[in-house]
């Protein structure tokens, strides 16, 4: 083994005992320069529900704030090392989506999706796996070890307007271990070609083993997609330039870093009449800072507070019980395009 490996190894050996024995302060920081982890203070500029961009400044009590939001997330990465499945303390999901084991699968991961009381998906979880510590450190993998409420939103809302996606391309970005919203889409829309992604090959492999378990209506693939590669070659050589009407993504917007390649993503494979639906919370500034670089690429955007009933009415409901923030839980959808035209109609 070489010295960089020894080394490699040596990390990882620190960080996992340093997370699993719940004394990651350090390593928070630590990841937050790696990574961009942002902060989670509450916006006070924002950005309007109409679609006006507003460019927002610094937080206060940055670092501080940058550091809570790094625990949240490493304690996350650390009940998937222990393999813990207990509750966490903070609000996971919306509960829109009612599962059960499909039994007449002998793999025990595989489990039933079912949404809106119509709509069955055989989704196989990789969460409850004990992951290893090099699986996890060094990639957002926050993803792969549950389902998000910015995923449930971004699927209530794709099956709210299924009539739209009928006969286009669609792609996917950051889908982690389910992508839900492309393969419920591809199930029950009728688009011609659904292609969903993830940077993690772990991911993307077990997507696979979705797919060979439902019947779609279109033609779908995985593949790993690393945003930060989209550039390494030239666009014109990219056969999926500009293919795609609709671009999908839920909650990728928290690390700073990969911000401006998951734009420059966006902006490859978007077709110029086409539109990208993302779902995300607002996260302080985050998303703010999101739509500014958005305006500085030359996207244009629709910013939507209420886009759907069932999302809409579970955030009512959560809004007066204990943990729930909206300011960090309740997803807002970005409809983004590349030419100033009204879209409200999709």
């Amino acid at each position: 083994m070489s010295t960089s490996e020894d080394g490699r190894s040596y990390l990882i050996k620190s960080q996992y005992n340093a997370i699993t024995t719940g004394s990651a302060i350090e390593l928070t920081i630590a990841a937050k320069e790696r990574h961009g982890i942002c902060d989670e203070e509450r916006s006070d500029d924002g950005v309007s529900e109409n679609g006006c961009h507003i460019f927002g400044s610094g937080t206060r009590n940055d670092g501080q704030n940058k550091t809570v939001n790094a625990r949240r997330r490493w304690k996350l990465l650390a009940k998937a090392l222990r393999h813990d499945s207990s509750e966490d303390d903070q609000f996971s999901k919306f509960n829109l989506i009612e599962f059960d084991r499909a039994y007449d699968e002998k793999d025990d991961n595989i489990f039933v999706y079912r949404l809106a009381d119509r709509y069955r998906l055989k989704i196989r979880l990789i969460g409850e796996r004990p992951w290893t510590a090099s699986e996890l450190i060094g990639f957002n993998n926050t993803g792969n070890i549950c389902v998000w409420p910015s995923e449930e939103a971004l699927a209530y809302f794709i099956l709210s307007r299924l009539s739209i996606f009928e006969n286009t391309n669609v792609l996917e970005l950051g889908g982690g271990m389910t992508c839900l919203a492309g393969l419920i889409l591809a199930k029950y829309g009728n688009p011609s070609f659904v292609h969903v992604t993830d940077g993690n090959d772990l991911s993307v492999e077990n997507v696979r083993k979705s797919l060979n378990m439902n019947k779609f209506n279109c033609t779908i693939k995985t593949s790993v997609l690393k945003w930060e590669s989209v550039y390494l070659t030239q666009c014109t050589t990219n056969s999926d330039h500009g293919r795609y009407q609709f671009i999908l993504s839920a909650d990728c917007l928290f690390f700073d870093e990969s911000r401006s390649h998951l734009i420059d993503a966006i902006w490859l494979f978007l077709a110029d009449e086409g539109v990208a639906l993302i779902t995300a919370p607002r996260r302080g500034h985050t998303l703010t800072h999101f739509l500014n670089e958005c305006v500085a690429r030359g996207f244009y955007y629709d910013l939507l507070y209420s886009y759907n009933k069932a999302i809409w009415e579970k955030h009512q409901e959560m809004i007066k019980t204990d943990g729930y923030d909206e300011n960090i839980h309740y997803p807002l959808l970005i409809k983004m395009y590349k030419k100033d035209y009204d879209l409200r109609h999709v």
